[in-house]
Parts: structure tokens; C-alpha cells; sequence
């Protein structure tokens, strides 16, 4: 399933992802009687920036729409959506869009996972903030990660769950302060992720005890400075994968991909 991270900062919106993505192939043996599958890791990118640059997509999750690379996939869809009114359309057209699709891709067998963020900046009260949209077929979440996959999408907004009570004018003064605690906010998404969060929380003490007491090291002041962190913490979790788990169970590696949008 990969990991896909998602950072809402004061300098903008920062996705990025590993590159490894699982396929699998059957083969027959002795005229059909015996089915031998094999696993193995191509690498795709799943995180992508609109044209016009006002929008930012990443997914995790199923390989292939429609019987294309699931990027290949929504790439067309970015597409045939270049522009768009706002975030709630735009993602409620994505999320029926991959719905009636998989439908089709999986018929009669169960769901396989996709998740999917799609993140932006729009006006509300007059000053511009970020938006960051959730589409998923989890419909429940337990100790172990998601479950619950079904073939009907849900489609929320999902940053401003969390700031019920924060005003646009406020939400940038807060996230400077995370920024500046070395604890911006962020979506994790992806394969154990109670792994993934313990390893990237480990990291992330480790810079911050270096930007307080190493010169070479300085608290990120860009988006760019953003995005290697982000890099940094994806590239740790491929190398824990590369270092204790066999060659098809490579799920997460293979590099890593950033994308960004400043805040406008």
C-alpha cells in the first residue's frame, strides 16, 4: 500500500510519497493445475501537481484504474479538469469518478484499498487557507490501520475537522507555531502506519535536537526546507523495509517524490 505524507504548513502544502508499487502475477504450472503467484515492485509516481498549480493529488493504495496505472489514471483525470470552482466539486467529481471505475475494474471480488488526498488553497472570509480533501473506501479504522474497505468512496474535508474553532484568520498563526515546534501538521497514509508514525516521530525528535544544538542544522524556514524533511521520512521508512523485509514484501521504497504549493 506505500506511504503517502501530507504537511499543511505556513508556507504551503507539501505530498509526498515512496515510488514502490506491488503487483502480482499468476502462472500456471503443469497445465493449469497448479497457480504460483509472484510479487514484485515496479515504481510509479503517486503524488502530482496540477498544470496550473493550484492543486496537489497523492494516493495510496490499488496499482492500476481502469486497467492503466492508477497515475496514468489520474493524470487523465487532472486532465479533463484543469480548472475547477472550488475543492468540494472538484473532489466530489474525483471520488464518483473512482468509484464507478473500480466498480467496473473489480466486478464480482472484494474491494481493494485506495486512498486518495487532493489539496489546495481557497478563500474563505476573505483571506485564503488550505483545504486538504479525503476519498477513501475505508469505512473504519482500528488498531491495526484501516478497515472496513467497501466498494462505495467516502469523500470529506479533512484539515478543518481538526480546527473547529480556529478562524481563517488564525489557522496561519497556528501552523507557524507547529512549524516552529518542529511539529507541523500532517496526514499519514499508507502500509502500518503505527510503524511508520513511530519511526518518523523518532526522526523528527532527532531534528529537533539537532536544529537546537548541531550549527550544520536550522529549523526549516521554506517549503523546500519542508520538503526535504518530508523526503527524509519517507527515504527512513523504505530503508526499514529494505533492511528487514523480504524481496515481495518490498511495499514501501524505490525513491521518493515531493510536490508543493505555496501558500498564496
Amino acid at each position: 500500500m506505500s506511504i503517502l505524507l501530507v504537511e499543511v504548513l505556513p508556507q504551503g502544502l507539501v505530498f509526498g510519497a515512496d515510488r514502490n508499487v506491488t503487483f502480482t502475477k499468476q502462472r500456471a504450472v503443469q497445465g493449469g493445475s497448479i497457480t504460483i503467484e509472484i510479487h514484485g515492485q515496479n515504481q510509479r509516481p503517486k503524488v502530482f501537481r496540477w498544470p496550473n498549480r493550484k492543486a496537489l493529488v497523492g494516493y495510496v493504495g490499488v496499482a492500476e484504474i481502469g486497467g492503466i496505472p492508477t497515475d496514468e489514471w489520474l493524470y487523465d483525470f487532472i486532465g479533463s479538469h484543469l480548472d475547477f470552482p472550488n475543492f468540494g466539486v472538484l473532489s466530489e467529481s474525483l471520488r464518483v469518478k473512482v468509484e464507478e471505475q473500480r466498480r467496473i475494474d473489480e466486478g464480482n471480488l472484494g474491494p481493494e484499498p485506495l486512498i486518495i488526498h487532493l489539496g489546495g488553497f481557497e478563500e474563505r472570509e476573505g483571506v485564503q487557507v488550505p483545504v486538504t480533501w479525503y476519498i477513501r473506501n475505508a469505512h473504519g479504522f482500528g488498531a491495526l490501520g484501516y478497515e472496513d474497505f467497501r466498494k462505495e468512496f467516502l469523500n470529506s474535508e479533512a484539515f478543518w475537522y481538526y480546527f473547529p474553532n480556529i478562524t481563517p484568520q488564525e489557522i496561519r498563526a497556528l501552523l507557524r507555531l507547529m512549524a516552529s515546534q518542529y511539529n507541523p501538521f500532517w496526514f499519514h497514509q499508507g502500509f502500518d502506519l503505527g510503524t511508520f508514525n513511530l519511526i518518523e516521530g523518532f526522526l523528527k525528535a532527532a531534528f529537533r535536537w539537532l536544529c537546537e544544538h548541531h550549527s550544520n542544522h536550522t529549523l526549516p524556514e521554506s517549503l523546500h526546507d519542508w520538503e526535504r524533511q518530508v523526503r527524509m521520512s519517507i527515504l527512513t521508512y523504505g530503508a526499514y523495509f529494505q533492511a528487514f523485509k523480504g524481496p515481495s514484501e518490498q511495499f514501501v521504497g524505490g525513491g521518493v517524490d515531493t510536490v508543493s504549493l505555496e501558500w498564496p
